[in-house]
């Protein structure tokens, strides 16, 4: 029998989900407890992390060789929060004795093998700490608990066991879920199309159903970034090991005339700063946070490193010359896979060979079933496009596609949704749309009069406030007018969050506002209220620790 929540010990803390940012605040939250002194214990002690990983594991389908970090190891986990930290990237150099052959490389980016292998010895060393981590099992529900907690139900996913936990707070750590454009929807599970975040641990499988044949395989890469770049090339390399009577080739599909460089120079990697967060956050209108992203969209979507330009280039150029050779001399015998650049391209239809998309069992395509029918002795997919400059069609079969098409970090919008806690932050299942916006937003929007206390002396927001004291107006409307027209809103809800990460509770009770006392964190989910920087590895250690110091003002007030 799953445990009730009464039964259960009451957290401080209780982590949904064990990434990067999870592991950061683990981290920030033991280097407190290390520091405690004068006998006063850290108020935030007792703390449970759950995983649905059996074990630690960071985009593996994207741990491909020769693969390069985007940013410097000096934007790990702790170093920008405090140099000193023992989970920084040079304390996990010098333990595997690394160190000076790191320095003698001449470079501050580290491979992503190795990134990644970091981020593992930091989650071990977080539990060796005294961190508590359950892997292997998922989240099923979050609901309203008594004495102002939250009730935590998971499930083990080896066993179907369930169980109960209550928390004080939660922290929110979902990380990406693949995004699926709608023209792909229909063969998103098809066995023969993936995600670029399942590429590395899924292609070899595909490649071996298709290799037995002589005929040449032709491969479909959705996505003009980074990852797509990283996976055509990758692809090239594969296909070049399969035996075949002509050239195999790798097809890149984008909707613009041609890939485009991230923007990595000095000053445009200023919007990644920690201090950029603040002046986002405190930005006056929602218009112009979305101009901002805009602006430096550049920096990280849809772009590709230059570096990695450089060797698609040359690979591009490569063919180029054995072409002309091929033309001059005749056939030189050069079998490398051919990757092929096809810009401007709109998608109109994918079809898979051999079925109709009208049948009423064209959903068994998404089933299991689907595998055993997949033999490789023709291509799977027809793919048809049209060039949205000379309007051109052209209809080609493929073996596979590989989709670079982005995330969406939406997950706690639904997990929220199916709680009972919903109804604080003005969410329930009709909820159509979840608009997230700072809290500065109250006062520029609806001019809420909020009870709403100034920065602490140390600079620690209390529970309740959502702005820094300089950004306060000079009077305040009654709470009630913010919250009588929140209740008034549509479906596409907006949901409020302060500089600290920490949502806001939305609701009326008994014409009062709603004082809803455990904290509800969220992390990695709020670039359009913190910056472009909120998704990624830049601000995560300093990130880390204004959580830390938030959850230990709440639970000094608790007390």
């Amino acid at each position: 029998m799953p445990a009730t929540p009464s039964q259960e010990t009451v957290l401080d803390l209780v982590g949904l989900g064990f990434g990067p940012a999870n592991i950061a605040i683990a981290g920030a939250l033991t280097e407190q407890w290390a520091a405690e002194q004068d006998g006063v214990p850290f108020p935030v002690k007792n703390v449970l992390f759950i995983e649905k990983y059996t074990h630690f594991r960071w985009h593996p389908g994207m741990l491909l060789p020769d693969a390069k970090m985007q940013i410097s190891f000096m934007k790990d986990l702790a170093t920008l929060r405090n140099p000193k930290s023992p989970y920084t990237f040079l304390s996990y150099l010098h333990s595997q004795g690394r160190l000076v052959s790191f320095i003698n490389r001449g470079s501050t980016i580290p491979s992503r093998k190795e990134y990644s292998d970091y981020l593992s010895w930091a989650s071990s060393q977080v539990q060796a700490n005294g961190v508590k981590v359950l892997f292997g099992h998922e989240i099923i529900a979050i609901d309203d608990s008594p004495e102002n907690t939250i009730a935590i139900r998971y499930r083990n996913l080896a066993t179907g066991e369930e169980s109960v936990v209550r928390a004080k707070n939660i922290v929110i750590a979902p990380g990406g879920d693949p995004k699926v454009p709608s023209v792909l929807a229909h063969i998103a599970n098809h066995p023969h199309a993936l995600h670029s975040s399942d590429y590395a641990t899924s292609i070899s499988k595909i490649l071996e159903t298709v290799s037995g044949t002589s005929r040449p395989l032709r491969v479909a890469v959705i996505g003009s970034g980074q990852s797509a770049a990283e996976v055509t090339m990758d692809l090239r390399n594969r296909l070049n090991n399969i035996p075949s009577t002509s050239r195999h080739q790798v097809d890149m599909l984008i909707r613009k005339g041609a890939l485009k460089p991230s923007d990595d120079s000095p000053f445009a990697n200023e919007i990644f700063d920690p201090v950029s967060t603040d002046a986002h956050f405190s930005t006056s209108s929602r218009q112009l946070r979305e101009m901002k992203l805009a602006e430096y969209k550049l920096t990280n979507y849809g772009v590709v490193n230059p570096r990695t330009l450089e060797n698609l280039y040359e690979i591009i150029y490569g063919q180029r010359l054995d072409a002309d050779i091929t033309h001059r001399l005749g056939d030189q015998g050069v079998r490398d896979a051919l990757i092929n650049i096809k810009p401007y391209t709109f998608i109109s239809e994918i079809k898979v060979e051999g079925s109709s998309k009208d049948a009423p069992d064209a959903g068994l395509l998404l089933s299991s079933d689907m595998k055993a029918q997949v033999d490789g002795t023709k291509p799977v997919f027809s793919i048809r496009t049209q060039n949205v400059i000379d309007l051109t069609e052209e209809e080609v079969k493929y073996d596979a596609i590989v989709y670079a098409t982005g995330y969406e970090r939406r997950t706690w919008v639904n997990l929220l949704k199916h709680s009972d806690i919903a109804v604080h932050f003005g969410l329930d299942l009709l909820t159509s749309e979840v608009r997230l916006l700072p809290a500065v937003d109250i006062f520029h929007s609806v001019q809420p009069p909020i009870t709403m206390s100034s920065q602490s002396e140390s600079g620690i927001s209390s529970p309740t406030t959502t702005v820094s004291a300089h950004s306060s107006p000079p009077t305040s409307p009654e709470m009630d007018t913010f919250y009588s027209q929140g209740s008034k809103r549509s479906k596409c809800q907006e949901v409020f969050i302060s500089r600290n990460y920490r949502l806001l509770p939305t609701r009326l009770v008994d014409g009062k506002a709603d004082y809803f006392a455990p904290g509800v964190y969220l992390q990695g989910c709020e670039e359009s209220t913190h910056g472009l920087s909120d998704t990624l590895l830049s601000v995560m250690g300093v990130r880390a620790g204004e959580v830390v110091r938030d959850l230990a003002h709440l639970n000094y007030k608790s007390k």
